[in-house]
């Protein structure tokens, strides 16, 4: 029985291991895509962590609409300050990561 459990475990962590390494490699191959899109809304998330004691930290997140869809990215503290909310421009993105917005 113990063998088993083992074997369910290893099968799990190689599991999520195998999500986390495609997801990044999916990222950095992703195309640029480049659309019209206009900042709907930006917020900020709490997250805390509990590894080597309680921590919390801030997320920034832009939101923005473009013809078709809604799309969000995480961004740094610095440059969630220069977005502003109804502005309309030509996005570039990068798998979930920002690459221009003018």
């Amino acid at each position: 029985m113990s063998d088993v459990v083992n074997i369910i475990f290893a099968s799990l962590f190689l599991l999520c291991w195998f999500l986390i390494i495609k997801k990044i490699i999916a990222d950095k191959l992703a195309p640029v895509k480049t659309v019209e899109a206009e900042v709907v809304d930006k917020y900020r998330t709490d997250i805390v962590s509990k590894v080597q004691g309680t921590f919390k930290r801030q997320r920034y997140i832009v939101v923005f609409k473009t013809k078709d869809k809604k799309l969000s990215f995480a961004v740094s503290e610095f440059s969630y300050n220069s977005y502003k909310i109804k502005t309309k421009g030509t996005l570039k993105y990068k798998g979930n990561r920002i690459v221009s917005f003018q």
